[in-house]
């Protein structure tokens, strides 16, 4: 089976965000890029859960869809499985994405097989655009927040 990599660039008006954070400290300007990363990741996030309640009606494996902010604040992910949770039946998703080929016991009981549904990769190729056109505003909006609470 293999696994799921996608990787993508987004460019921002970065002359009009560094004026603004030019105001701002780099713990302050960390915080606002984080939040704003966030903002723009979930929409993607909301998305494939959206999509795996079509798939699968067992509601907590839609928390499993795991969002990951880069701690310098330089990028985010939208992850299937998250690392660092112990006890998790995320790695089922990939099995519900990717989909299983027929399985049987060494005594030949029949385990069957998952269809792929690719719930993530239609969420990523269908919100793709809305969260890199989204991302500059939560950007500025996020700033311009901070900025808000220090006056």
């Amino acid at each position: 089976m293999s696994s799921i990599q996608a990787s993508y660039k987004v460019t921002v008006d970065t002359i009009r965000i560094n004026e603004i954070l030019s105001q701002l400290n780099d713990k302050d300007a960390k915080k606002a890029i984080k939040s704003a990363l966030r903002k723009s990741v979930s929409i993607i996030r909301k998305e494939a859960q959206r999509n795996l309640g079509a798939v699968v009606k067992a509601k907590n494996l839609k928390k499993e869809v795991h969002v990951a902010i880069y701690r310098n604040a330089s990028g985010a992910r939208v992850d299937l499985l998250d690392r660092r949770k112990k006890g998790s039946k995320a790695f089922t998703l990939k099995f519900f994405e990717l989909g299983t080929k027929e399985r049987a016991t060494n005594k030949g009981a029949n385990r069957g097989s998952i269809t792929a549904s690719y719930f993530f990769r239609t969420a990523v190729e269908s919100k793709k655009n809305e969260a890199e056109k989204s991302l500059e505003q939560n950007i500025i909006n996020s700033i311009m927040k901070v900025v808000n609470k220090k006056k």
